[in-house]
C-alpha cells in the first residue's frame, strides 16, 4: 500500500469525522447576537450598529481581548447604554466580566479619546505605554489637547497624570509615517535594540543621496527611543507595503521579518529590471538585520527577469480578492519554519501548486504548499500558533460568494474560513464545522494559550448547528463548552477607559487676565460688549492683524463686522469706555483707512496703519492725541507729489514701515511705489524699499528683488528691519524673492528670501548661504554656488503643516546685540542627511538664525523650531536675550503645546509656553489663531482668533479662562481672582441600581483667602452655566441615574472690581450601586 494512498485515506477519515461530529463543542457559544447596540453584554457578540465592524487586529493583554478596526456600533463612546450616531470605536476590549468597552472612540463633531481613524495594529512597550498605528490625523484627549496633523501613529501613556495621555511619537515634522499621508499597517518592538519597527504604505524619508530616485526607506523604518528619532532601514520597500513584522531575538542583532506586497529588497532599492540596480527580487517576504541589511527570499541565488522576476518566486492568484499582485497578509516564524498566508499562487520557478498559504523550503529555496491539498480557495488573512503547537489560519477561503462558496482547500476538502495544522499528525483540516461568513468575507484570528479567537465578517459557527457568534468566535480544543458553558457577568461595565486627570496639563495660567470674557448674548441687534468683556462675534469672528497699546487704550486693526453691514478696520478698547471704531465703513458713514490693514505701528504719537489701503495709497496716519486721520505725503526727487507709497494708482500695499530717528528718515516697504532713480536707465524699475527723508522726499533704494521662477512670478515683501545701532543704519528685507540686481537676471545674482542693503553697492545683497543645494529647483544653481545657495533658500514641499505651503515667506526679522539675525515665517533649514538624529541637530522649522560668525543659517531652538509660522518677534530685555514670539504655531517641533505664543531664550534655545497658550473652545487647530502681540513692559497683550487663554472649556481640572479675541499676560503678577479659592474634598455618592434614578443632595464647602465673593454654578446640557448659589457653602441638588458617571458643579470668585475667575469644576464622584 503506497504512502500517498494511506494519506488520502486518512484525509477521508478526517473529513468524515469532521462533517459527522464537527467537534463543535469546542466553540464557546458566548457571543450571541446582542439585542441592540446599547445592550451589548458579556454574553453577546458585537452589534451590527450603523455598519458592521471593520476588524483589523486583535490581541490578548492583561486579561482582556483587545480589538482594533473601525466600528460605528451605534453606542456612545462615553456610556455604552446610550445610543449615539456618528461615533466610531477604533479600539475596544472584551472580557467575560466587563463585556465590550470602548478604549478609543471618536465622534465626528465632538471628538473623543485617541485617534480619529482606523487602527490597524497596536502593541505595548515594556514601560506600559501602548503604541497604535493606522489611518488617522488627529488625537483627542478628553479634558486635554486635541492633536492635529498626526501621521498615523500614537502613544498612550497610562501613567501620565494630566489629561494628555495620547501623544504623537516623534517630532511635528517626523512622526509616524514621517511623510504626510499613507497608512501604518503593522508594528513590532525589538527588545534587543529597544526600537519600534513601523511598517505600512508610506512615502519615506527625505534624503539627499545622489544614488536614490525616491525618498529613503519607504513603507518601513524604525523609531529609536534612545535618540527619539525615526531612522531608515535602507533602502526600504520601494513600491511596496508592509503588512506584518516579526522580530526574531534569537539572533544578534535581531532579525526583522517583513511580509506584505514586496517585490524586491536591498541594494540601491531600484527595480532590478532597471540597469544599475543592485536590488534583488524577493516576492512578498524578506528579512532585515541591522548592519547586514536586507536579505531576499531566496538568498543563495539571484532570481533574474528570465526566471520571471518577482513572478518567479510567487505569483498573483487571479481568482483571489487581491488579484493585482502578491500580497502576504500575515506570517509565522516558528523556529526555523516560516509560514506565510495571503493572496498568491506558486511562482514560475516551480515548487508545485499552492494557493494562499505557503512554507519556506530552506533546501530548495522555494515556497511550497504545506497543506498537501494545493493550498486554499481564497486568501487567508491570519496565521498563529496555539499553546498546544497547532497552527491556525483564518480567511475568506470556504466562505460564501454571490454564487455559492469559495473552495475550502483547493482539493475540495472543507475549510470554511478556519483551518488548523496539527504537527503531531502532519495534517490540515477545517476547524470544527467551520465559520459561516457573510458574502465576500474577511476573517482574522489571534491566540491566547489554547484559545483561538476568530473575528471578522460572520455571524454563525458550527455548520448546520448555526451557533450564533456575532463577528467573533472562540475555539478551544481542550474545553467542551457544551458541558462547561462559559460563565459571564450578567451586566456589562458601561463606562469607557477615560481617566480623570490628577494634574493640569499646563501651569502658570494665573498670569492670564480674566478681563476679557465673552460678552453676554446680544439684546436683539444690540451687542452687550463693554470695557469688562472681550469682543463679540458680531456677524463673524474678527480678523485681527495687529494690536498696540497707547496710554490706557488698546488699538486693533484688521476687519471686523462688529455691527451688521458696518466693517471696523481699526478699533479700540478702553476698560471704562468699552469698544469703539477708529476706522470704519458702513451705512452710517465712513472714516479713516477703508480696507483691512496688514499691520500698524506707533511712532511719534501717531498710529501708522499700512496694507492694501486704497484711499491712503497703502499708508494712513492717525493722530492719537487729536483723533484725526491724514495722508502720508511727500514728493519724489523729480518734485512729483507722493501719497502713501507713491503708487499713482493707489492699488499696491505698504507692507511694513520703519524709522531712523537719528536722521529723521522713514522707510517704506512697498512692491510698487512712485519713487524714481534718475541715474537708472529705467528710473521707475526700483527696489521694494523707499527712503523718505525728513523733508518728505522719496528716494529709491536699489533694483527690484525678483522671483525665482519668472514663469511663476511670485514675490512677497513681508518685513523690514532697521538696525539703528549702525551708522549709517543697516536695512534688512524678508519675504519671498530670489534675484537681485540688473535685468536680465542671472544665476550668479541670487538672494533667497532675505537681503541686506549694501551701502557700497547701493543695492540689495544676499545674507549667508543655505547648505542644502537641492532646495533650489534650478539645477544650474549648483554650478554657481557649490558651497550652498545665497540667502535662506526654502522649498516648502519638503516640510509640512505650514499655512502657505506653496511658497516660502520670511514674515518677521530681528537682530540680537551680536548681529545674529532671527527670522520667522513659512521657512525651514533642512539637510536630508543620515542618521536622522544627527540631522535633527541641523534642522529647524518656522524660525531660524543667521550666525554672523559662520555666515550660515541654522537652528536656534533646542527642539528644531515650531509647527507653523512665527509671525512676530519682540525683544523683552535690553540685552536681547529673550524674545516674545507669536503667530500660527500650536506646538514646538517636539509636540510640546505652545498655542500661538512663547518666550524664546536665545542663549539656551529654550521655548517656554505662556501657561496653556491661546486656545479655542472647540480645540480646533486647523484654522490658525494668527496671534499678534504688543509688549508694554511686563504687560503683554495678544489678539487673534482665540476665545480662551491658558485653559479652555474642554478642561476638567482647571477653571477655563474666557478671553474673547484679546488677552493680557503678566508673568510678574497673579491675575486670577480664584487664586485664594479651595474646595473641600467631596465624598462619593452611590448611584442607584440599573436604569433607575434618585435625587441626591451634596454639601459643598469652600474657603477663600483674599477678597471676593464665591459663586456656585451648574452647567446645562447645552453648555450654558446657571448661577445657583453664593457664599462659602452650597448644597447641590442632583438627579443621578444608575448609568451616570461622576457629576460636576462649578465654582468661581467674583472680585471687587467685577472681574470673575474661571468656573472651576468640582467633581462629585459617583460609585456604582453595591
Amino acid at each position: 500500500m503506497s504512502r500517498s494512498w494511506i494519506l488520502a485515506a486518512a484525509s477521508l477519515l478526517a473529513f468524515g469525522a469532521t462533517t459527522a461530529l464537527g467537534q463543535d463543542e469546542h466553540w464557546s457559544r458566548q457571543f450571541a447576537k446582542p439585542k441592540a447596540s446599547n445592550k451589548m453584554l458579556p454574553g453577546s457578540g458585537m452589534a451590527d450598529g450603523t455598519n458592521k465592524p471593520v476588524l483589523t487586529q486583535a490581541k490578548w493583554h492583561d486579561g482582556k481581548l483587545w480589538v482594533a478596526g473601525a466600528w460605528e456600533c451605534g453606542a456612545s463612546g462615553t456610556d455604552t447604554t446610550k445610543s449615539e450616531r456618528n461615533v466610531y470605536w477604533y479600539l475596544w476590549t472584551y472580557s467575560e466580566q466587563e463585556g465590550w468597552r470602548p478604549f478609543c472612540y471618536f465622534h465626528s463633531a465632538n471628538g473623543g479619546s485617541g485617534p480619529d481613524g482606523k487602527i490597524n495594529d497596536f502593541l505595548w512597550l515594556p514601560d506600559g505605554r501602548m503604541v497604535v498605528g493606522g489611518e488617522f490625523t488627529r488625537l483627542d484627549n478628553p479634558g486635554g489637547i486635541m492633536h492635529h496633523r498626526v501621521d498615523a501613529l500614537a502613544v498612550y501613556d497610562p501613567k501620565e497624570p494630566s489629561a494628555n495621555k495620547w501623544q504623537p511619537l516623534g517630532t511635528f515634522q517626523m512622526d509616524g509615517t514621517v511623510s504626510p499621508g499613507g497608512s501604518i499597517q503593522c508594528l513590532a518592538f525589538d527588545e534587543q535594540s529597544g526600537d519600534l519597527i513601523v511598517g505600512g504604505s508610506f512615502g519615506g524619508i527625505n534624503n539627499e543621496r545622489s544614488d536614490r530616485k525616491y525618498p529613503e526607506s519607504p513603507s518601513i523604518h524604525r523609531y529609536d527611543f534612545d535618540t527619539n528619532s525615526y531612522e531608515p532601514m535602507s533602502p526600504g520597500l520601494s513600491r511596496a507595503s508592509a503588512k506584518r513584522i516579526i522580530v526574531d531575538t534569537s539572533t544578534k542583532p535581531s532579525t526583522i521579518y517583513v511580509a506584505g506586497s514586496i517585490r524586491w529588497v536591498g541594494g540601491n532599492g531600484d527595480d532590478p529590471r532597471e540597469s544599475g540596480s543592485t536590488a534583488k527580487f524577493s516576492t512578498g517576504f524578506a528579512s532585515y538585520q541591522e548592519g547586514k541589511g536586507w536579505t531576499p527570499f531566496p538568498s543563495k541565488k539571484t532570481v533574474t527577469s528570465k526566471e520571471g522576476g518577482w513572478d518567479g518566486i510567487l505569483q498573483r492568484a487571479e481568482d483571489f480578492m487581491f488579484r493585482d499582485g502578491v500580497v502576504v497578509h500575515d506570517a509565522l516564524v516558528d523556529g526555523k519554519d516560516i509560514y506565510i498566508v495571503g493572496s498568491f499562487s506558486e511562482g514560475q520557478m516551480g515548487g508545485g501548486p499552492l494557493r494562499g498559504v505557503a512554507k519556506w523550503d530552506w533546501e530548495k529555496e522555494l515556497w511550497v504548499d504545506p497543506t498537501g491539498k494545493g493550498g486554499i480557495g481564497r486568501e487567508a488573512f491570519s496565521i498563529a500558533k496555539a499553546a498546544d503547537g497547532k497552527i491556525y489560519i483564518a480567511g475568506a477561503f470556504g466562505g460564501p460568494t454571490n454564487k455559492g462558496n469559495f473552495d475550502g482547500f483547493k482539493n475540495g476538502d472543507p475549510a470554511s474560513m478556519a483551518a488548523v495544522f496539527d504537527p503531531s499528525t502532519n495534517t490540515w483540516s477545517q476547524v470544527g464545522s467551520g465559520i459561516q461568513g457573510r458574502s465576500m468575507p474577511e476573517c482574522r484570528l489571534t491566540t491566547h494559550g489554547n484559545d483561538v479567537y476568530f473575528f471578522g465578517d460572520f455571524n454563525y459557527v458550527g455548520g448546520d448547528e448555526k451557533i450564533e457568534s456575532w463577528y467573533i468566535a472562540r475555539w478551544n480544543e481542550t474545553i467542551d463548552f457544551k458541558a462547561n458553558p462559559v460563565e459571564v457577568a450578567k451586566a456589562a461595565v458601561t463606562s469607557n477607559y477615560d481617566v480623570v486627570a490628577s494634574e493640569p496639563w499646563s501651569t502658570g495660567n494665573e498670569h492670564w487676565s480674566r478681563a476679557f470674557p465673552r460678552p453676554p448674548r446680544a439684546t436683539g441687534k444690540t451687542s452687550n460688549m463693554s470695557g469688562k468683556t472681550g469682543m463679540d462675534d458680531g456677524t463673524g469672528a474678527p480678523q485681527i492683524s495687529g494690536v498696540v497699546k497707547y496710554g490706557d487704550k488698546l488699538y486693533f486693526c484688521g476687519r471686523w463686522e462688529a455691527v451688521r453691514n458696518t466693517n471696523w478696520y481699526v478699533w479700540t478698547h478702553h476698560p471704562e469706555e468699552g469698544w469703539a471704531p477708529v476706522a470704519f465703513e458702513g451705512p452710517q458713514g465712513k472714516q479713516g483707512a477703508l480696507s483691512p490693514p496688514k499691520g500698524m505701528k506707533i511712532h511719534g504719537g501717531k498710529l501708522y496703519v499700512f496694507g492694501s489701503i486704497a484711499n491712503y495709497a497703502g499708508l494712513g496716519v492717525y493722530d492719537l492725541a487729536a483723533g484725526t486721520w491724514s495722508e502720508f505725503t511727500g514728493k519724489n526727487v523729480q518734485g512729483e507729489a507722493m501719497v502713501g507709497n507713491g503708487d499713482p494708482n493707489k492699488g499696491s500695499p505698504v507692507t511694513d514701515i520703519a524709522w531712523d530717528d537719528k536722521t529723521g528718515d522713514t522707510y517704506l516697504l512697498a512692491a510698487t511705489s512712485g519713487a524714481v532713480d534718475p541715474d537708472y536707465e529705467s528710473p521707475k524699475w526700483i527696489g521694494p524699499v523707499v527712503r523718505v527723508d525728513k523733508d518728505g522726499v522719496y528716494h529709491a533704494m536699489g533694483r527690484p528683488l525678483l522671483p525665482e521662477n519668472p514663469g511663476k512670478p511670485v514675490t512677497a515683501f513681508e518685513t523690514l528691519y532697521v538696525d539703528a545701532t549702525k551708522d549709517p543704519v543697516d536695512l534688512y528685507v524678508g519675504g519671498t524673492f530670489n534675484y537681485y540686481g540688473e535685468s536680465p537676471t542671472h544665476h550668479s545674482r541670487m538672494a533667497y528670501n532675505v537681503a541686506k542693503w549694501s551701502h557700497e553697492a547701493k543695492d540689495w545683497r544676499p545674507i549667508g548661504k543655505g547648505h542644502y543645494i537641492r532646495l533650489s529647483k534650478l539645477e544650474s544653481a549648483a554650478k554657481d554656488y557649490p558651497e550652498g545657495l545665497p540667502g535662506l533658500p526654502i522649498l516648502p514641499e519638503v516640510f509640512h503643516g505650514f499655512l502657505a505651503a506653496g511658497f516660502p515667506r520670511i514674515r518677521c526679522l530681528t537682530l540680537d546685540t551680536e548681529g545674529n539675525i532671527y527670522v520667522g515665517g513659512t521657512l525651514a533649514v533642512v539637510t536630508g542627511t543620515f542618521p536622522i538624529h544627527e540631522r535633527m541637530k541641523e534642522e529647524t522649522f518656522g524660525i531660524a538664525k543667521y550666525d554672523v560668525k559662520t555666515q550660515t543659517w541654522g537652528p536656534c531652538t533646542t527642539v528644531g523650531g515650531v509647527s507653523r509660522d512665527v509671525q512676530q518677534m519682540t525683544w523683552l530685555d535690553e540685552g536681547r536675550t529673550k524674545m516674545l514670539l507669536s503667530g500660527d504655531f500650536h506646538y514646538d517641533n517636539a509636540w510640546n503645546p505652545l498655542h500661538g505664543a512663547a518666550v524664546f531664550d536665545v542663549k539656551t534655545g529654550v521655548l517656554s509656553p505662556l501657561g496653556g497658550g491661546l486656545l479655542r473652545a472647540s480645540r480646533t487647530q486647523v484654522i490658525s489663531s494668527t496671534v499678534s502681540h504688543f509688549v508694554d513692559g511686563d504687560d503683554w497683550y495678544f489678539a487673534g482668533l482665540f476665545d480662551h487663554a491658558g485653559i479652555n472649556a474642554n478642561d476638567m481640572v482647571g477653571a477655563p479662562i474666557e478671553s474673547a479675541y484679546v488677552a493680557h499676560y503678566n508673568a510678574t503678577k497673579s491675575l486670577d481672582p480664584n487664586a485664594g479659592l479651595s474646595v473641600a474634598e467631596v465624598a462619593p455618592v452611590e448611584a442607584p441600581a440599573g436604569f433607575s434614578s434618585k435625587q441626591v443632595k451634596v454639601d459643598l464647602t469652600a474657603t477663600l483667602e483674599g477678597e471676593g465673593e464665591v459663586i456656585w454654578y451648574e452647567k446645562a446640557s447645552n453648555g450654558q452655566f446657571k448661577e445657583k448659589g453664593k457664599g462659602l457653602s452650597f448644597t447641590a441638588n442632583l438627579r443621578i441615574k444608575g448609568t451616570d458617571g461622576d457629576q460636576y458643579v462649578y465654582v468661581a470668585v467674583r472680585g471687587p472690581d467685577g472681574s470673575e475667575g474661571g468656573k472651576q469644576p468640582v467633581r462629585i464622584p459617583v460609585t456604582p450601586a453595591k
